[in-house]
């Protein structure tokens, strides 16, 4: 894949600026070729919650209406998409629309706001953290997507940039269930990188808003930068080297371990030099990838019990065959003696990626997948929406 990253720079959102830029940059990537007339194009904003532009956690506006210009312009379709933290609702949508500017875009271009919540599971059969995923069905009905990320510092996530910015496409609440499984921010990047796997034959343009981004402890900073590169990983790349970060302290290092991105072969320049944009002073994090994403009180393993689906295996009926342990790709299954000195399965959920090999395999079938009332209630709101909508 072509390794070409422009960053430009320009100092404030002005519209017929940011689309002269984005103009720019496209010819320069020779983008054109790309998009085909009548073909419908997903622009992904990062829209976390329903926040003011001003508050700078969300893509700007004035970026996503440039690109839909643009891309009207070269005849395509364009759709804004997004599933915000919180409850999976055609309500908390709309707000999070209004709120973060989205909906004078829809009103100011030819660009459509997603409004439907029905789901598509995808198996992912390299996936690390998880064997099927589950995203919204727009992106089975589109043939491209165009990542339109935002600069900024997580406070337990680190760098969050294009790569983190797909984790907005798995429906809300199921975002809480996730990262509820998640330890560390190492399994936060490997669930991004599974996304990005299922998602990367679909991935045509990836973009980052930094004219203003956020430091760490959620203080602006402008970068005065627009990035756009083809490579989802060349231009994470080159925003971290501008920021100083170093590539071990983030989700490149998981990408580099899976085979996706290499350190020494990372991007090509064009357009400015790094050197204009390289801050020496910007706010960053204590930060690894063994982070830790929460603390395990007593609170929180309530809430895994309520809301989190899982397998179990009754050590009171366990044969002790050792099958399931066998089987475990993640060696989240131990086999242990009991104080008759009989063996028993025990699962880690910790490691567990819910890929229900274990279910399938016991030869006694004495392995459930426990379903909490929680998830049944939110499993169930999904099933109806996609029945109705016709799924």
């Amino acid at each position: 894949m072509n390794k070409n990253v422009s960053l430009k720079f320009i100092e404030e959102y002005d519209i017929n600026m940011v689309e002269e830029t984005v103009q720019s940059i496209i010819d320069g990537l020779n983008f054109s070729n790309v998009i085909k007339p009548k073909m419908k194009v997903l622009l992904k904003p990062c829209l976390p919650m329903s926040e003011s532009p001003d508050k700078a956690t969300s893509t700007h506006p004035v970026v996503v209406r440039a690109l839909a210009n643009v891309l009207s312009k070269m005849g395509a379709q364009c759709i804004i998409a997004e599933s915000p933290y919180g409850k999976f609702s055609t309500k908390n949508l709309e707000d999070v629309y209004l709120n973060t500017g989205m909906l004078e875009v829809n009103n100011l271009t030819k660009c459509e706001l997603n409004t439907d919540l029905r789901t598509h599971t995808f198996e992912t059969p390299k996936g690390v953290m998880s064997k099927n995923l589950t995203l919204l069905q727009i992106v089975n009905e589109v043939d491209a997507i165009i990542n339109i990320g935002k600069v900024k510092l997580d406070n337990q996530l680190g760098y969050f940039g294009a790569c983190a910015n797909l984790f907005g496409l798995v429906p809300g609440d199921m975002k809480t269930q996730m990262l509820n499984r998640f330890e560390t921010a190492k399994d936060f990047n490997n669930c991004i990188l599974d996304i990005y796997d299922v998602l990367k034959d679909k991935i045509v343009l990836n973009v980052l808003d930094g004219i203003v981004s956020l430091e760490a402890g959620n203080t602006q900073r402008m970068l005065s930068c627009i990035g756009v590169a083809e490579n989802i990983f060349s231009l994470d790349a080159a925003m971290v080297d501008v920021l100083g970060l170093g590539y071990k302290n983030t989700i490149l290092r998981q990408a580099r371990e899976r085979g996706m991105f290499e350190f020494d072969k990372s991007y090509k320049l064009i357009h400015e030099r790094i050197e204009k944009f390289v801050v020496l002073d910007y706010a960053v994090l204590e930060y690894n990838e063994n982070t830790k994403l929460h603390t395990d009180t007593s609170a929180q393993k309530r809430y895994y019990k309520r809301i989190q689906c899982r397998p179990t295996i009754p050590q009171n009926k366990c044969k002790g065959c050792g099958i399931c342990s066998k089987i475990c790709p993640t060696g989240a299954i131990l086999m242990k003696y009991d104080k008759n000195g009989e063996l028993f399965a025990e699962i880690d959920y910790k490691k567990c990626i819910l890929c229900k090999k274990c279910h399938t395999a016991c030869p006694y079938q004495l392995v459930d997948m426990i379903t909490p009332l929680g998830y049944k209630k939110f499993d169930k709101a999904i099933n109806k929406y996609n029945q109705e909508k016709g799924e």
